[in-house]
């Protein structure tokens, strides 16, 4: 999409939240890949009702030809988007059909095993194509272990990936459950010393304007 032909986001201007969000009480599900307080919070904090809202998931959607297959849970992410009175859009298939500019996208790498330099590469170079000058990009991620107990954090990718995109980093936030003073977590199960599903990394990025 050449630069001049991009509007610039309807998004309010933006608001540095804090640098904590308190989800609740209930621990997070490591297999939710679009946790609705997460999801609700960088919606209300980062884009205005009737903004357009793209979800970019990874590892990317199945697709044959022309059919674009969405998952049950982000299409139930992309429903409580239209709850929250805007426009939400699975990412495109076909790069050169990305269409109208967006004001927010909100990438989700929390899926197991995920390689944090490819995740990274295709998250910042989708999100440059399509975003409004103005407009945001909310990376999801966080720690985990592989199976051989390496413990995995893709935020230094993902930071060096946009910022090598031209993406001004904006802000790190940390999302995490909490009742009373205390981050819930669920009980361990595991004999061998693993890193724990405490929070969700939120990281904000703006598709700066140029001219």
């Amino acid at each position: 999409m050449p630069a001049n032909s991009r509007h610039r986001s309807t998004s309010a201007p933006v608001r540095v939240p804090s640098t904590l969000w308190a989800l609740g009480p209930a621990p997070l599900d490591p297999d939710d890949r679009w946790p609705d307080p997460v999801l609700s919070h960088a919606i209300a904090e980062f884009s205005e009702p009737a903004s357009r809202v793209m979800l970019l998931g990874w590892p990317t959607p199945a697709a044959r030809g022309a059919l674009r297959i969405i998952e049950p849970d982000t299409a139930a992410a992309l429903a409580s988007i239209g709850d929250l009175d805007r426009h939400g859009l699975d990412a495109p298939t076909d790069r050169n059909g990305a269409g109208q500019s967006v004001d927010l996208v909100i990438a989700s790498l929390l899926t197991e095993h995920v390689d944090p330099n490819a995740a990274a590469d295709h998250v910042t170079s989708l999100a440059t194509e399509v975003l409004a000058m103005g407009g945001l990009l909310v990376v999801l991620s966080r720690c985990r272990h592989s199976d051989s107990g390496v413990l995995l954090d893709p935020a230094g990718s993902v930071v060096a990936a946009a910022q090598a995109a031209d993406l001004l980093y904006l802000q790190h936030i940390i999302a995490a459950p909490i009742s009373g003073t205390t981050v819930t977590t669920e009980p361990g199960s595991s004999a061998l010393a693993r890193h724990r599903v405490a929070h969700t990394d939120v990281f904000v990025f703006l598709q700066p304007s140029h001219g």
